[in-house]
């Protein structure tokens, strides 16, 4: 609607619950308080919601061009303009792989946005989220998986690609996982179990309680941390926000273990013995280092 794009006090709230999230988990000093706030915070923009749940949003919807003006999920977004050269959005017509025309009308000039098989097998199976967001480009010159989460094959976006989705920056989705993040931190596990099935219910899969049970979704996730991060990878895929999660729920130590246990397999040529402790950081640019070499630091590593 008019406000698309514009931030709103659920925004708001939101956006500073996920900074004293952040806080809690990547500072030494005063995680209770932090906690306390960003539980404050991401419960005062989850009761801002205008619907009475989740499930009442089909995810589709979520991303569905065509109403994306009355959506009542997203909270704070980047508005593109359907049709125009200058506003519109390239990301269905740049991600579109060779023999596709799922995501735009703009005829594809490669493979589009890869993924990992790493991120293909951690949906569960009979997920609808790994169909909207994901596909398979059986083209000879792909034969790998492409990011269908954003499409716009509309006449309006033309041949040229020019799209008019918006790109969610914060979600209810989002928040309710957030909440599940901080009740677990806070030990209250029965409530952070109740915000997880939130998000499982919409999307049709079992409840975390029957899930646990299941033994190849207690092996891969065998605590309640692992299962949350499995959800927000899955329910917020190509939304930028999986190496935050994992900055907030790893020491770099731990991420280093995190990443060199996964199957080399899974990651093509990027490889996972070359993940090192040094890449929790960008390096500090060395034009800004010679601005006083003296006193500037360079994180480790560099």
């Amino acid at each position: 609607g008019a406000l698309a794009g514009r931030a709103s006090k659920a925004a708001i709230n939101g956006l500073l619950g996920q900074v004293y999230l952040t806080m809690a988990t990547t500072l030494e000093n005063n995680k209770a308080e932090n906690l306390t706030n960003a539980n404050t915070y991401l419960l005062a923009a989850y009761n801002l919601k205008t619907f009475n749940t989740l499930a009442a949003i089909p995810y589709a919807d979520v991303f569905d061009v065509t109403k994306k003006t009355n959506n009542p999920e997203v909270i704070f977004e980047i508005v593109n303009l359907q049709g125009n050269i200058t506003y519109a959005s390239s990301i269905a017509a740049n991600n579109q792989a060779f023999g596709e025309t799922i995501n735009s009308r703009r005829a594809p000039t490669g493979v589009g946005g890869n993924v990992t098989p790493d991120l293909v097998l951690d949906y569960e199976t009979g997920d609808p989220r790994k169909d909207f967001s994901i596909k398979y480009a059986a083209d000879t010159r792909v034969l790998d998986w492409f990011i269908t989460k954003y499409r716009d094959a509309s006449e309006a976006a033309t041949v040229n690609g020019y799209g008019g989705n918006n790109f969610p920056l914060m979600r209810f989705a989002d928040v309710i996982l957030m909440l599940a993040e901080v009740n677990m931190l806070q030990g209250n596990d029965a409530v952070a179990i109740q915000y997880l099935d939130m998000v499982r219910a919409r999307a049709g899969v079992p409840l975390y309680a029957v899930a646990r049970n299941n033994a190849a979704y207690s092996s891969k996730y065998p605590t309640l941390k692992l299962a949350i991060l499995h959800e927000r990878r899955v329910e917020l895929a190509f939304e930028n926000h999986r190496w935050f999660d994992l900055l907030r729920n790893f020491t770099t130590a731990e991420l280093v273990t995190y990443f060199r246990a996964k199957s080399q397999a899974n990651f093509g040529n990027a490889k996972l013995s070359n993940f090192t402790t040094k890449d929790r950081y960008f390096p500090i640019p060395f034009d800004e280092f010679k601005l006083d070499p003296a006193k500037m630091y360079q994180n480790p590593g560099y």
